[in-house]
């Protein structure tokens, strides 16, 4: 889910990185109109991939072993359940075994059936009905049923569920699941199993926003292996971590906890015989990709470090293909409190980063297209929203984003009485007294170090003194703990979503949300959220209206400031067949089981 900022190139200097500050903004600005002719173009990069297949050819070989490098700086948690992971690395994993979702995605990414599922939205009598594909077996033989499906419902929504998952203001709709969660029901009365494939989840009322998933949660959970486990112990347990079974068409059949894993083809997938035998997973440092691709150690990675795609597209044996990816870097404030309790964002109006003036100007100071080009070399651009231009229909081409503006970040100051009443050079804060910011950021990569340092001396440009949190970079597990239980070492924080195909605002932004990590709220910004979950939110319109107000309210606010997007590369060996490296909204995509190789290693030329 969270991802750091990927790495500079070593060979670009400190001294590169300080001019950038120096930097002109007659660059940065992109025409309106022109945005507006190419919805899903921003900058070059391309927010435009249902399916994308990587078009490698030969005969393809009968079984065969993939080498997957899934790319992290430190070992992956390894919570293989994904309504208990908070880590997109887990993700990644459970991606590669299962081959994918339960469900297809329509060309708006809206929930629909698949092979594996049929689901019936009924908003007249306000209900779903899922009816599982009967050849549905989990690894060890067992068949898949209408229970490991609710207990995904049951799981997440109960008392002592650790996960954050539960959404009061969503799953609260299915009738019953309020009563459940507060321990005063044994089970939910709105989930019903009238067969061993069918799920009936009943609601107080279906709204349109529950196609993009609010109140649904369509992953299965095998509850004859999990039923024995205490709800609050599924996190820890060896069922989760170290042995999960998968309906996929592969299973981990080994691993090196945190570092190494072995994917084996699983006996009971319903679609018969994967096309490989095995796919083996490595973390490796993006420091290494080069090195390692060069040596033709991986047929596929997990992602291309910005750094390194120039340099890979030279390498032999390989083939890159690139699309936007569903991600953006984002500057957020420490602005609140989050009632854990009570599941409330409430607002601190006394916090040291309150004032909208001191937050805006921090984000004009910095020159995001400079950052892109020479850190990125060009595979970044400056995000302009925290919605992306590949939802089409949402995004809001009228927000400018946060260009380059040194004269309007000192101005922005001067107006919030931000002034250098002693004569140092750093601004004190409109009380007078001395102002020192704390930036959190995460170590990792050979680009976070010099960047921290491009912050810390852009500010300092506009008068603001700001320190690194501790003193140093910090871990990115670490980080991601301070940043959640509000570190008081923390003012601002230095991010990034990796953003699911749900384009709601609701569990980034909204009062309730426990990753809204700015903690902050207000009526502006929480209306047009509440617009998007509404029932007239089946008005195409009206939709579109509250998801481009929302961006609106984010940009005038300022609970983050988006930093950057960028383009996600997929690299492949040209002896593995079938990969398709696009968004999985396409007509016809495919999975992991539909991958094959020509040869038996990595061809090299």
């Amino acid at each position: 889910m969270k991802k750091v900022v990927r790495t500079l190139a070593t060979t670009l200097s400190l001294a590169m990185v300080l001019t950038a500050c120096g930097g002109g903004s007659g660059s940065n600005k992109k025409d309106s109109g022109a945005a507006a002719e190419d919805s899903k173009k921003e900058f070059g990069i391309v927010f435009n991939a249902p399916s994308l297949v990587v078009k490698n050819e030969g005969e393809a070989i009968e079984g065969g072993t993939v080498n997957y490098g899934l790319i992290n700086e430190s070992p992956v948690e390894g919570i293989f359940e994904e309504n208990l992971s908070q880590s997109q690395y887990d993700s990644y994993i459970q991606q590669l075994y299962q081959g994918g979702n339960l469900y297809n995605l329509d060309e708006s990414f809206r929930i629909v059936s698949s092979d594996k599922v049929d689901i019936n939205y009924d908003f007249e009598n306000n209900q779903i009905t899922w009816k599982l594909n009967k050849d549905l077996k989990w690894n060890d033989g067992t068949p898949v049923t209408s229970k490991d499906l609710a207990y995904s419902y049951e799981v997440v929504g109960h008392p002592d569920y650790t996960g954050v998952r539960y959404d009061p203001s969503e799953d609260e709709r299915i009738i019953g699941m309020k009563e459940y969660h507060a321990g005063q029901a044994d089970s939910i009365s709105g989930l019903e199993m009238p067969d061993d494939q069918t799920l009936v989840v009943k609601y107080t009322k279906l709204t349109p926003a529950t196609q993009w998933g609010a109140g649904m949660k369509p992953s299965l959970m095998p509850y004859h292996y999990l039923k024995d486990v205490a709800i609050k112990d599924l996190e820890s347990c060896d069922q989760i971590r170290l042995k999960p079974l998968s309906w996929g068409p592969f299973y981990i059949s080994s691993m090196v906890q945190g570092e190494k894993f072995e994917l084996s083809a699983n006996p009971n997938w319903y679609k018969g015989k994967p096309g490989l035998d095995k796919i083996n997973v490595e973390v490796l440092s993006s420091s290494n990709v080069v090195a390692a691709m060069k040596a033709h150690k991986y047929d596929i990675l997990s992602e291309v470090p910005s750094k390194a795609v120039n340099e890979l597209k030279e390498v032999p044996g390989y083939q890159m293909v690139g699309k936007g990816q569903f991600y953006y870097s984002y500057l957020g404030f420490a602005l609140g409190h989050y009632d854990k309790e009570n599941e409330n964002i409430i607002p601190n109006p006394d916090a040291k980063m309150a004032n909208v003036n001191l937050r805006k100007a921090m984000g004009y100071a910095i020159d995001q297209m400079s950052i892109a080009e020479k850190f990125y070399k060009g595979n970044n651009t400056l995000a302009k929203s925290v919605i992306l231009p590949v939802f089409t229909d949402f995004y809001n081409h009228d927000i400018e984003g946060y260009t380059y503006d040194v004269e309007k970040a000192k101005s922005l100051l001067d107006e919030a009485g931000y002034k250098d009443v002693d004569g140092d050079g750093f601004r004190e804060d409109p009380k007078g007294q001395p102002l020192v910011i704390k930036l959190a950021m995460m170590s990792g990569g050979d680009t976070a170090e010099p960047l921290s340092q491009y912050y810390l001396q852009c500010w300092e440009q506009i008068g603001l003194k700001v320190e690194l949190s501790t003193g140093r970079l910090i871990e990115m597990k670490n980080f991601y703990e301070m940043v959640q239980n509000e570190d008081p070492e923390i003012d601002v924080f230095a991010a990034a979503w990796g953003v699911g195909t749900n384009p709601s605002p609701k569990e980034s932004y909204g009062n309730h949300a426990a990753f809204n990590l700015s903690r902050y709220t207000s009526e502006t910004l929480q209306e047009p959220i509440d617009r998007i979950t509404s029932d007239k939110a089946s008005d195409p319109e009206f939709l579109a209206k509250a998801y481009k107000d929302f961006q609106k309210a984010v940009f005038d606010e300022v609970p983050v400031i988006p930093m950057q997007w960028r383009n996600e590369w997929t690299i492949v060996n040209k002896r593995l067949l079938n990969v398709d490296a696009g968004y999985g909204n396409g007509a016809e995509v495919t999975s992991t089981g539909d991958w094959k190789v020509t040869s038996d290693k990595p061809i090299e030329k």
